[in-house]
């Protein structure tokens, strides 16, 4: 059974490799017998006509070509994550580019090459890289053809298969930000994100239309057609030559554009494509075999770069702001720049710096995370930030929008006496009356606990995570925690952050049988100890934002929006304490950029992978 099994394997290897050269073998024989009736001196005639001019012009548009290439080589090595620079992925990527459309096996040749000029690159890393490429350039190119064809109709592609390609791609683009992965034969493949793909398709586009150009720029000026006519041709031929993987497409390119571009003499076409031979592959692989042969060493890193470090920042158990304590369960990494530090966060489409500057100031970090993020193919994004750091990323050239208010209790002047707290002072009565034991817990009960989790969760859904705080033993180790016990039993638990300043409500959860103004009692037990600790501020987290001179409809939006995310009972909680409003803010380098990792953010809380935890203990 396993021979037969090892037989199959082999024999489907065999047709994939001998299919599309044997493919390529027949387009070879076709081509010869219609080049059998051109005579090879009138096409080196023509070739010789070529005015400089139109060689200089071909060698413009191949290096446009090429620095596209380069830069998408960038965009894979930022999505997989590889760690190399963008400078060297870009120079490699272009070489090996140059290596492979000569030799042929595009995904084996441009492993090779790249595994030669990116030391730091490893054998496995560098064939997840070349095949990358080749697929993700499939991709483009067919998307970029479809797209030729509607644009510039020539016949070639039915309409109807050109809308299709579309339709597949606008879903899949869908799919990216919804979901982030597609599921093939039992495995999960994490899909680009959204600004890849459009950076992909973009650089794409690019090469092609530059490669096009250095074609139609060595055709003889009166006969050649002109550019709209090309483009599509050259993308066909170009799609027919990926898929044979014949060593530079020979053959199946070249009967591809004679068949495709009738109106021009066989000969003049002949001897363009001769000279696009030379400009476009055979320099680009002499020049590639010389950085082979002498890979250029990495450039030093700079020193007023950001540095990106696995686990969150130790500054965050002494941070202002006690919020940044969720940085220890939802996988956040530690970004420091030029003495600053802060926690992001990466989700499907952007890295987010969460709530503040763990240590120092925030502008350094800002260019940082911006940079951090373009390497990595996604939207930079400050959430959650306050209204200084705000201005300061205004100021920094970022789009700022307010998303949120902070409720804030300022223990130095709290009082359960003040006069908006009667409702408070109800609720705190009818727990009183009920029989309620409220107390910090000194040693958790973690096994109640965990029953309460889950009776919550069974009845409000799957918890929210990622810039919420998640039940887990080891989170909670790490907070203050507050039991509300009724006969002996656990019947509702709070926890707060605690930071060197303020600190933070985190997780509420409750049992089915629960006495009225319980909850309300387990926070003003934390009121009460915050006070007498002389922490000086005390934060119920978020509310959703009510700015000044907001219209009717702007109003209701807002309350449909929390009422569908279930938070109006919450806010009701909240503001029986009567707090003050901190307005929170996000901040992005431009309005897409904030809105999709807005959106994004949104799905990720929605939909939170599991706790990792990097636990260590608040001090």
């Amino acid at each position: 059974m396993m021979r037969q099994r090892a037989r199959a394997v082999a024999a489907q290897r065999i047709i994939r490799v001998a299919g599309p050269l044997g493919f390529g073998a027949i387009c070879l024989m076709l081509l010869g017998d219609r080049l059998s009736g051109i005579e090879a001196q009138a096409v080196l005639s023509t070739l010789r006509e070529v005015h400089p001019l139109q060689w200089l012009a071909a060698l413009a548009a191949t290096w446009v070509s090429f620095w596209a290439v380069g830069r998408y080589d960038a965009v894979v090595h930022g999505s997989l994550g590889t760690g190399i620079a963008r400078r060297e992925a870009m120079r490699a990527g272009a070489a090996a580019i140059a290596l492979a459309q000569v030799l042929g096996l595009g995904v084996v040749t441009g492993a090779l090459a790249r595994w030669r000029m990116l030391p730091g690159l490893s054998a496995f890393d560098a064939a997840r890289v070349s095949g990358a490429v080749a697929l993700s350039f499939l991709a483009g190119w067919a998307v970029v053809a479809a797209a030729a064809e509607l644009l510039l109709p020539s016949g070639i592609m039915p309409w109807a298969v050109a809308l299709a390609i579309l339709g597949l791609a606008a879903a899949l683009a869908v799919l990216a930000v919804l979901r982030g992965e597609v599921r093939l034969r039992g495995r999960r493949i994490r899909l680009p994100s959204l600004p890849a793909m459009t950076t992909i398709l973009c650089l794409t586009a690019l090469d092609t239309i530059a490669a096009a150009l250095a074609l139609h720029s060595l055709l003889p000026a009166e006969t050649a057609p002109g550019l709209a006519a090309i483009l599509p041709a050259y993308l066909m031929a170009l799609g027919a030559a990926l898929l044979t993987g014949t060593p530079g497409g020979v053959g199946p390119f070249e009967l591809a554009l004679l068949t495709l571009l009738p109106q021009v003499p066989e000969a003049d076409l002949l001897a363009g494509i001769l000279g696009f031979r030379l400009v476009y592959y055979a320099l680009p692989a002499c020049l590639a075999l010389i950085v082979l042969a002498r890979p250029l060493p990495p450039r030093a890193a700079d020193p007023g770069a950001g540095r990106l470090s696995p686990a969150p920042p130790a500054g965050i158990a002494t941070a202002a702001r006690a919020e940044l304590g969720i940085a220890r369960q939802n996988g956040a990494c530690g970004l420091a720049a030029r003495g600053s530090e802060a926690a992001v966060v990466e989700t499907g489409q952007a890295f987010v710096l969460l709530f503040a500057a763990a240590h120092g100031p925030l502008p350094p970090l800002l260019p940082a995370l911006a940079a951090l993020a373009r390497d990595r193919t996604r939207v930079a994004c400050a959430y959650k930030i306050a209204a200084r750091d705000a201005c300061l990323a205004r100021q920094a050239g970022w789009r700022v929008a307010r998303i949120a208010d902070e409720a804030v209790l300022d223990l130095a002047r709290f009082t359960f006496d003040h006069p908006a707290r009667s409702q408070l002072r109800r609720k705190l009565r009818k727990a009183e009356k009920s029989g309620l034991t409220i107390r910090r817990a000194e040693a958790l009960p973690l096994a109640d606990m965990a029953a309460i989790d889950r009776a919550w969760t069974a009845r409000h859904g799957t918890a929210r995570g990622v810039t919420m705080g998640v039940f887990s033993p080891a989170y909670l180790r790490g907070q203050y925690v507050w039991l509300a016990e009724r006969d002996g039993a656990l019947v509702a638990f709070v926890t707060f952050h605690r930071g060197r300043t303020e600190w933070t409500l985190d997780l509420m959860r409750h049992g089915d049988a629960l006495p009225d103004g319980t909850m309300h009692a387990l926070v003003a037990a934390a009121i009460t100890e915050a006070q007498a600790a002389g922490v000086p501020r005390l934060s119920l987290a978020a509310l959703p934002a009510v700015p000044a001179g907001e219209g009717p409809l702007t109003a209701r939006l807002r309350a449909a929006i929390a009422r569908r995310a279930g938070g109006e009972g919450l806010t009701r909680f909240k503001t029986a304490f009567h707090p003050r409003r901190a307005p929170l803010y996000a901040a992005a380098p431009g309005p897409s950029a904030l809105a999709l990792a807005l959106a994004d953010l949104a799905l990720s809380v929605h939909r939170p992978p599991p706790p990792a935890i990097a636990f260590a203990p608040a001090t």
